[in-house]
């Protein structure tokens, strides 16, 4: 239980400490030994992107009576609830309820790991230059933003930006330089993002991208894992063929409060 749904407030804590504030705070109930951590924006009213919220407990209970009673939420505005353990749905929904917001469920996913880095496919890049291998840079981020399935706004824009910028990326180019397949890093270290132009599938892009990218986060200490919306089984057979396995009895649940 603890691994899995500790795996991202674990991550947003670990880039903290690595400097990176990924504008949040972090709340538990008690100190040193606690049961509830909760990931909170530092600022509701960013403009840069929708303030985004992660909860992890072992005891539900207590989170619900956290959630209700206090105010370690700003119910008042716009958030999103990220990468939270589905069996805390209902505790979530009912609080909402309980306050008037309105709640819209984002995507539900698989949380799928690589535990151990042999389990990598030796890739033939035999028709890759090694020179066409190689990170994102802000030059790409609207081509980025406009493919992302969420993307196409300023906000999902300033998203992909900060990740770019922050996270480490991987990316195939083609001649001339320009970007055919990519995955990046999101600020709570999950692989994500990943596409490949049409023009340019059944190529082997995404393989090479997703093992290049998985080899460097584990060279810097990152964990190496991915969240996969349970309707795409494409990705899901692409991470499964290429070592990962998703974590078995766990959905991570995204859900959207006060959205318009």
């Amino acid at each position: 239980y603890f691994p899995q749904s500790f795996k991202k407030v674990h991550s947003l804590v670990f880039n903290i400490s690595r400097g990176k504030s990924c504008g949040l705070e972090v709340v538990v109930d008690s100190w040193p030994e606690f049961s509830t951590v909760i990931c909170r924006p530092q600022d509701y009213s960013c403009e840069e992107e929708v303030p985004r919220v992660s909860v992890f407990t072992t005891d539900p209970a207590l989170l619900k009576k956290l959630l209700k009673e206090t105010d370690v939420i700003n119910w008042t505005e716009r958030f999103l609830f990220e990468g939270y353990d589905y069996d805390l749905h209902q505790i979530i929904a009912e609080i909402a309820a309980h306050r008037k917001v309105p709640l819209e469920m984002r995507a539900l996913c698989y949380l799928m790991m690589l535990e151990d880095l042999n389990a990598l496919p030796t890739l033939s890049a035999e028709s890759v230059d090694a020179s066409r291998i190689s990170s994102l840079d802000l030059s790409h981020a609207d081509l980025i933003n406009k493919t992302w399935k969420f993307g196409g706004t300023v906000r999902s824009l300033r998203l992909v930006e900060n990740n770019i910028k922050n996270y480490p990326s991987c990316c195939i180019m083609d001649e001339s330089g320009n970007p055919i397949s990519w995955i990046m890093t999101y600020k709570y270290n999950a692989m994500g993002m990943l596409y490949t132009l049409p023009e340019h599938r059944g190529k082997g892009f995404a393989k090479l991208a997703i093992c290049e990218l998985a080899k460097t986060l584990h060279r810097l200490g990152y964990p190496v894992y991915c969240y996969i919306e349970l309707e795409n089984m494409k990705s899901y057979e692409l991470f499964k063929n290429l070592g990962f396995r998703d974590v078995p009895n766990y959905i991570a649940s995204w859900t959207l409060c006060n959205g318009k």
